[in-house]
């Protein structure tokens, strides 16, 4: 296990000190193989691999879900490497790539390989920073907007997780053990794309390479599912499966929704993935409720549907962004009134994307329809056994989501592979281009694609009745929704007939990003500190002002003293009357001194000096006081 954890933390770092030759070819075929090796190390922990093992401050547990996962990273990375022989190859910046990725990838492994919650967090947050660069890879104004928004939340979401574990560590009871249970729900929540925190999503899909996106879907949003599963698994976090029904149930509905309405290939396949990790959160909320002994058969059930939907939205999302990775590499857009028509004579292109665009909606035979069919059915039965109305809501949500994943998936297809680009030149230049892979690029893809029907076959041998007339009958209800929301929202909506253009109609003013979290973290909550700040800052001026005007007002200093005191009276008169005398005796004029007056000034700048004094020294220690006070109060209270 520590193998597959560290073996790509020491790769990388020998990956930049033997890194000379700048031969891309070569260093490409050594990032291939390091997956591969990697690859099988995690297939190697299938047969008996011990099932905990500490390696200094970690610990780490081989389960059989984190053995499945782990296998599906390293082949994750595998194909993303080979696929990036020819979609890097002019990169300049391929070895911050490179190196950067193999740090994700052990990362990515230790949160799924951790004993603990602290592992856990730890390596999650390594993830969050290496990840990072991927985001930002491009340097463009718009990699940098979208990694800043991808780092920012990242980094609240590691604190959210943070604090919920300093609760549980802390030993609270009560509502304190819900409290850490959503905390840790939202921080993981952010990493999987849930909604609200949702916002990086959409932008840091975009700037990405298709590789790293094809990474940033299939694998790390699992790492956030990860968490929240752990959570869901033992009783002593409390965990609140109601809450996470509630957001898996809006996440599906939303990303749906988003993905059919918008004019961006990649876009849409990144709502899709926020869609389909909906229907994942859906599941973990139905395992919650249901965590029974009683109903220890629906329970299973559910596990059953989340987790293979899990690996099932993993292997699908690698083969889609891997192929609108093909089609930027030979359009250079991502729009879809650019790439429309470039699938036309394309065959295996045509074939890998039907496969994958199937599969996520649901056609029988393929792996997406085995796993939403355990997850409808687990919907459906929990809804039943709880008698609660919004579980059979979620039911009907749950089909109507279904359609939209058909429906943004049918207009995808259709834009690519059916239809033909406006610019009849442009069309004409796609149909002849038959070089648009190499053979590398080609097989990463078909690698992927393979578990796709397979997965979809083996239901047949499965113990559950996934053929019954009622569960092909919800699929097909799926479907019928999608053909219905395609030409209605798409056909007639996005495409306009005079123009024979797709646009982008989502609302621009509910972009959460813009105009929800930035305008809150950017703009109003420096705002609200400001006045606060403003408030505590004048408090504190008029509290001194009170003490000075009460306890230590000034008394009034005898700026008008003519004559002073008797001392100096007594001394200026008699030094007065030795002048006089003096002057008398030489025979000068006299010309009085007033030595009288000066001693008493000088006797009055000599005695306001002292009071001067006496109130700083006075001011000082009241602050000193009143700090020693405070401290004293903190630990009586603390202990």
């Amino acid at each position: 296990m520590t193998f597959v954890v560290f073996y790509p933390f020491a790769a990388a770092v020998c990956y930049v000190l033997l890194r000379r030759d700048k031969n891309r070819r070569i260093w490409s075929n050594i990032m291939v193989c390091a997956g591969l090796v990697e690859l099988i190390a995690a297939i190697c922990l299938l047969p008996g691999a011990p099932s905990t093992k500490e390696a200094g401050l970690f610990i780490f547990t081989c389960g059989n879900y984190a053995r499945i996962l782990s296998i599906v990273t390293a082949f994750g990375w595998t194909v993303a490497a080979l696929f990036s022989k020819e979609y890097m190859k002019d990169d300049i910046n391929i070895a911050r790539y490179d190196f950067f990725s193999l740090l994700t990838l052990g990362a990515a492994s230790g949160v799924f390989l951790a004993g603990d919650l602290m592992t856990l967090f730890c390596f999650f947050e390594i993830m969050s920073f290496t990840s990072f660069m991927w985001v930002a890879h491009r340097q463009t104004r718009a990699a940098l907007y979208a990694s800043g928004t991808y780092l920012g939340i990242s980094v609240a979401g590691g604190m959210s997780i943070l604090m919920g574990l300093f609760i549980i560590y802390a030993g609270e009871g009560g509502n304190w053990i819900y409290a850490a249970a959503v905390c840790m729900i939202a921080g993981f929540g952010a990493k999987a794309g849930a909604f609200p925190v949702h916002a990086w999503l959409p932008n840091a899909y975009m700037e990405a390479p298709a590789p790293a996106t094809a990474l940033l879907s299939a694998v790390l949003s699992k790492t956030g599912i990860w968490g929240i599963w752990l959570l869901s698994q033992n009783d002593a976090y409390c965990y609140p499966g109601e809450f996470v029904l509630v957001i898996g149930v809006i996440t599906m509905v939303y990303g749906g929704l988003r993905g059919v309405f918008s004019s961006s290939l990649k876009v849409t396949l990144a709502y899709s993935s926020m869609s389909q990790i909906g229907f994942i959160l859906t599941g973990l909320g139905i395992m919650g409720i249901v965590n029974v002994p009683e109903k220890e058969d629906l329970y299973n059930m559910a596990v059953s549907g989340t987790f293979l939907h899990m690996i099932n939205h993993s292997v699908i999302k690698l083969v889609l962004f891997l192929a609108a990775g093909i089609i930027f590499m030979n359009v250079g857009s991502y729009e879809l009134n650019r790439v429309r028509g470039f699938g036309r004579k394309k065959p295996f292109l045509l074939v890998m994307f039907f496969l994958a665009a199937a599969g996520v909606g649901g056609i029988p035979l393929l792996n997406g329809y085995y796993s939403k069919t355990l997850l409808h059915e687990s919907i459906a039965l929990c809804g039943a056994y709880t008698g609660n109305q919004f579980i059979k809501a979620s039911e009907y949500l749950f089909l109507f989501s279904g359609g939209l994943t058909a429906a943004y998936m049918i207009k995808l297809f259709m834009i690519v592979f059916v239809e033909k680009n406006e610019d009849n030149a442009l069309q004409s230049e796609y149909e002849s281009n038959k070089k648009y892979a190499s053979v590398p690029t080609k097989s990463a893809v078909l690698l992927c694609a393979l578990p796709i029907p397979l997965i979809g076959i083996s239901a047949i041998f499965s113990d559950e009745n996934i053929f019954s007339l009622s569960n092909l009958s919800s699929a097909l209800i799926s479907i019928i929704i999608g053909i219905i929301v395609y030409i209605a929202a798409v056909r007639l909506m996005m495409y306009n007939k005079k123009s024979m253009r797709y646009a982008d109609i989502f609302p621009k003013w509910m972009d959460m990003e813009k105009y929800v979290y930035r305008a809150v973290f950017f703009k109003a909550v420096p705002f609200v500190l400001g006045i606060i700040s403003r408030v505590l800052d004048s408090f504190t001026d008029m509290l001194v002002i009170i003490l000075r005007k009460t306890l230590y007002r000034e008394k009034a200093l005898p700026y008008e003293l003519p004559e002073g005191n008797r001392i100096t009276h007594r001394i200026g008169h008699s030094m007065e009357n030795i002048r006089r005398i003096y002057y008398t005796v030489t025979k000068k004029d006299y010309e009085p001194k007033y030595y009288e007056h000066e001693l008493a000034l000088k006797n009055t700048d000599f005695f306001e000096s002292l009071r001067i004094i006496e109130r700083s020294l006075s001011f000082g220690l009241l602050m000193f006081c009143i700090g020693l006070l405070l401290t004293m109060a903190y630990l009586l209270i603390k202990n």
